[in-house]
């Protein structure tokens, strides 16, 4: 069996003949972010560690936006486009092609609110959060519907889950 087939199995019967499937997950080096460096990267750390399946580290965090300074502010969240996430798409292609048909390949995807941290940090988020939940929740889908993007572009290259 590949790890692939392992996986499956255990993913369908909660058991393997062999053992319990396993990842390990680390950020690289940031000349690891980026195009065929990163791909490289992930095949090395996957070959070397042995573990189960790729598990592709998501390297592209939203900027920070200074004009949203209060919780109205946040219908103003700029929406990425499929474009801001062309590079990271590109990582998930290159790994699926590389070892998709022996491994399951698993596409880190980090929540609406991680990316609204990044956005205008993490206590003024808490704090407008407590102000007006409401207001602010007009900015959260619309980085909801950016990551969408994300997501349907990961499906569309193969990625697993």
């Amino acid at each position: 069996m590949n790890k692939r087939e392992i996986v499956e199995r255990f993913l369908d019967t909660g058991t393997t003949a062999q053992y319990i499937p396993a990842g390990f997950f680390i950020h690289f080096d940031e000349s690891h972010h980026r195009g065929q460096a990163a791909i490289d990267k992930h095949l090395e750390y996957f070959n070397f560690t042995g573990m189960d399946f790729v598990k592709v580290q998501y390297e592209n965090t939203f900027p920070f936006v200074a004009k949203i300074g209060k919780p109205e502010d946040w219908i103003k969240m700029p929406f990425h486009g499929a474009d801001f996430y062309e590079d990271q798409i590109g990582i998930a292609k290159g790994l699926v092609d590389a070892a998709g048909k022996d491994a399951m390949v698993i596409m880190t995807l980090y929540s609406p609110f991680m990316c609204a941290e990044d956005t205008v940090g993490s206590e003024i988020l808490v704090q407008q959060l407590r102000e007006n939940p409401d207001q602010v929740r007009k900015g959260m889908e619309i980085i909801t519907e950016s990551l969408m993007l994300f997501v349907k572009g990961c499906v569309d290259v193969g990625i697993d889950g």
